[in-house]
């Protein structure tokens, strides 16, 4: 090779190195990769508003993500990923639920940030059964996410 020849390939690879990250960045989603999951949560048949969803892998090991989702009044939320949070990648999940409330009043707190001090503090009581949120004796509710599309996807809650 002439210098020349020696000079350019030096400079192509310089290029590369420098440029590579930023045209890789624009590759891929920005979503984090996780899929977008939907669905409904009742609770003994009926619409559960307002209650918190977790979901967690059950394989911690698999590194697929995890959501945290609110349910609106007719009961349904949505899992979508963005470029903070990786979202739900595809495989099996653990589902816990909650429903905080005042004690006297039994209505959700105004301000949804202040559910864990107002919780702590001895204010607040989860109105869905036990079975479904404890985390040390009870299995949570198991949903498998897919590749694509995810939608539909049921979480019920019974009193009984």
């Amino acid at each position: 090779m002439t210098l020349r020849q020696n000079l350019f390939l030096g400079l192509r690879l310089v290029l590369l190195v420098a440029l590579g990250p930023l045209l890789l960045a624009g590759c891929g989603s920005s979503s984090g990769g996780g899929e977008v999951v939907t669905g409904t949560a009742t609770i003994d048949g009926q619409p559960l508003d307002g209650a918190t969803l977790v979901f967690a892998p059950l394989e911690v090991k698999e590194r697929i993500g995890g959501d945290t989702v609110i349910t609106d009044a007719q009961g349904n939320w949505k899992s979508v990923p963005n470029a903070k949070k990786m979202g739900m990648k595809p495989g099996k999940f653990g589902v816990r639920v909650y429903k905080w409330v005042d004690k006297k009043t039994k209505k959700p707190p105004e301000n949804p940030e202040d559910v864990e001090q107002l919780r702590l503090g001895g204010f607040l009581v989860n109105q869905i059964p036990f079975r479904y949120w404890d985390p040390e004796s009870n299995p949570p509710i198991t949903i498998q996410v897919k590749p694509g599309k995810n939608d539909g996807v049921k979480i019920e809650v019974q009193t009984k």
